[in-house]
């Protein structure tokens, strides 16, 4: 399955795609959203994932966004491997009482750590009660995308996602090596994360390698 990216677009175009498309991510950090929107966005017939970054705003205010979207009904809850006892301990069980799957997210911009260093990272993903553990490095050579993609050996729920040009054949293999779902964009200009494919794109090498 493919998730498109909701975060580079104005209200209209977001609302156009929650209703076409299987399953979005709302990047409620880049969409700049009201309560009431984020409300219409995760009740609009497509599946949600919501997801609100560091760096643009505290804390407690992307708390307060993230449990809007947990209440509208999203699915599904991203937060930070890092984000905090405190964020997690509130957060979690808030997502649990409503039917949200939480998605544990680790985000590493510059490298690929080695590998041991990252299965403990699912290792503890997991522990912090992560429904899914999703992966998150910079690829800088041919080497960090084999060990991410090890990961999935781990027999956990896993999403591998490779930044970086070299980084995009993880986010095609994903599927095919067992995750849930992989992301795309909107569309070209559209991204929300470097390397990130277009769905397009993605369903083009999909279909030519006969993967549904």
């Amino acid at each position: 399955m493919i998730c498109t990216c909701i975060g580079n677009a104005d209200f209209e175009t977001a609302m156009e795609k929650a209703g076409s498309e299987e399953l979005i991510e709302l990047r409620l950090d880049l969409l700049k959203a009201t309560d009431e929107q984020i409300k219409t966005l995760c009740s609009h017939n497509a599946r949600a994932i919501v997801a609100f970054r560091p760096g643009k705003a505290t804390d407690a205010e992307r708390l307060e966004k993230l449990k809007v979207g947990i209440l509208a009904g999203a699915e599904f809850v991203d937060t930070e491997w890092d984000a905090g006892e405190e964020f997690l301990e509130e957060l979690v069980p808030l997502a649990r009482g409503n039917d949200c799957r939480v998605i544990i997210s680790f985000h590493d911009r510059e490298k690929t750590p080695v590998k041991r260093e990252l299965e403990n990272i699912v290792k503890e993903c997991a522990m912090s009660g992560a429904d899914i553990v999703k992966i998150v490095c910079r690829v800088n050579s041919t080497e960090d995308n084999a060990r991410l993609l090890s990961l999935y050996s781990l027999g956990k729920n896993v999403i591998v996602i490779g930044l970086g040009n070299l980084g995009k054949i993880t986010r095609l293999a994903a599927p095919v090596m067992g995750a849930e779902f992989t992301y795309a964009s909107l569309g070209r200009g559209l991204e929300t994360a470097d390397g990130q494919l277009s769905k397009p794109a993605m369903k083009k090498v999909y279909k030519i390698i006969g993967q549904a």
